[in-house]
């Protein structure tokens, strides 16, 4: 009977089990074959059959079970348990992760990048992120979160530009003084007994976590200068971290009484706010990738308020996961365009007139854009409607959330217009040449994540 139970155990960390092989070889490869030429090939290999492997072991233990719905596996005295939804979200970070690998790895394989050791760190964010899908310690949850954050910022750093250059010292200072500010206040919940005050506390904590995410208005990761020109650092800051924010609050939340008016009432006025504030601000951006990064933690906040108001983490999950995705998607055509254009940031100058000999790149990428602004119908505008419709019925104050955050996808839809024009722009002193290289991945998972967009109507 012992052995049975390893053996059950052994299956359902197989996921972490496989990572770590992954690690492992990649590690192997770095420290012995790093001088053959393509080692770099061969670890990117490594790394989408560690992720493939893992979606197929997750399918399996999905279909395995006798009733889907009602899955409930608990380990280590209920640290960590897999349900349904667990289930699902790790099953869509290793998907993420596959598609990042597969759109991305023309950009990390230049001759300075450490490809197995960025592909190594890319899997243990994918085991530290997968824990925090399952995790139901309030404080664990949060050092997990922190975790990841500190991994981003090592795989960034092993991109760097020069060789002894410190990749983002507002990385690291925005960081630091994130955590301190928490387990300051984590700490303080020791002594402190008055129900008041703890819910003051428990204010500043949630402010310290949000700060960590990068959702916090005027200190932010958006100050770091080195994204602009970094696709795949963009990718995991501005797009994953965000998303495993909406996953780690969900968690947070069911061991605080955010119901308490105090809590409440503040975290609502600042989540309005920070989404209102990224809303505004994607109205005059020029560049692209600060454009996506604003649009998405307005889009992240709207559905950490829905958690806020209704304590609706279903729906909020599904809505950052399609969210994610589709800013993943825009991300990889994003990659297309620096390795054919070989340009550092990509502005709105440099879309201009690509659709006099990129009708196809045009079409896909206007769509997403018009998915992530709520024209299109997808997923994103089904959950986005129901969310609405759940806060706009809750009360006064819930109306008023409701209106800014409409008028602030306005704002985002506004902004999508304008670079849809530049795209369509007819003059041909403007033209770009045809986008060839390296590009049938990047076409692949965008036409994917639109199916699995457009699907998502139905979820």
């Amino acid at each position: 009977m012992e052995n049975i139970l390893k053996y059950e155990t052994m299956s359902y960390f197989s996921c972490e089990i496989l990572s770590a092989i992954g690690i492992f070889l990649n590690l192997i490869f770095f420290l012995f074959f790093k001088r053959r030429l393509n080692i770099k090939r061969i670890s990117d290999f490594i790394t989408c059959g560690v992720f493939i492997l893992n979606i197929l072991v997750l399918t399996a233990i999905g279909f395995s079970a006798n009733d889907f719905n009602n899955i409930n596996y608990s380990f280590l005295n209920g640290l960590i348990t897999l349900d349904k939804t667990s289930l699902l979200l790790k099953l869509s970070i290793n998907i993420f992760m596959l598609f990042f690998v597969l759109t991305t790895y023309k950009l990390t394989r230049k001759a300075r990048f450490k490809t197995p050791v960025i592909n190594s760190i890319l899997l243990i964010i994918s085991i530290f992120a997968g824990l925090i899908s399952q995790n139901s310690n309030f404080i664990v949850t949060y050092i997990l979160f922190d975790i990841v954050a500190i991994l981003i910022y090592k795989y960034a750093s092993n991109m760097r530009i020069r060789k002894d250059d410190c990749y983002s010292v507002d990385f690291v200072l925005t960081t630091a003084t994130a955590s301190i500010l928490f387990f300051g206040f984590y700490f303080l919940t020791f002594f402190i007994k008055d129900s008041i005050q703890l819910n003051i506390i428990y204010v500043c904590m949630a402010l310290a976590f949000f700060l960590k995410a990068g959702m916090f208005p005027f200190s932010n990761y958006l100050t770091d200068k080195n994204y602009k020109t970094n696709i795949p650092y963009s990718i995991l800051l501005f797009c994953f971290l965000p998303w495993m924010s909406t996953i780690a609050y969900s968690n947070i939340t069911n061991f605080i009484n955010y119901s308490n008016e105090i809590y409440q009432f503040t975290m609502i006025v600042f989540i309005v706010l920070c989404g209102f504030y990224f809303g505004i601000l994607t109205l005059k951006q020029k560049n692209l990738v600060k454009f996506l990064a604003k649009t998405n933690y307005c889009l992240i906040s709207f559905s950490i308020l829905n958690i806020l108001i209704l304590s609706n983490n279903e729906i909020s999950l599904k809505y950052s996961t399609m969210v994610s995705f589709c800013m993943l998607s825009i991300y990889s055509l994003l990659t297309i365009l620096k390795i054919n254009l070989k340009i550092q940031k990509i502005n709105l100058s440099a879309i201009k007139g690509i659709f006099l000999n990129n009708k196809f790149f045009t079409s896909i990428f206007s769509i997403l854009l018009l998915i992530i602004s709520n024209v299109v119908p997808s997923g994103i505008l089904k959950f986005n409607i129901q969310i609405l419709n759940n806060i706009y019925s809750y009360d006064k104050i819930a109306f008023i959330a409701v209106f800014i955050y409409v008028l602030a996808g306005i704002l985002i839809l506004f902004a999508s217009l304008k670079i849809i024009k530049n795209l369509y722009n007819f003059e041909f002193r403007n033209a770009k040449e045809k986008l060839t290289k390296k590009t049938a991945p990047n076409y692949a998972v965008s036409l994917i994540i639109i199916l699995f967009l457009i699907v998502g109507i139905f979820l």
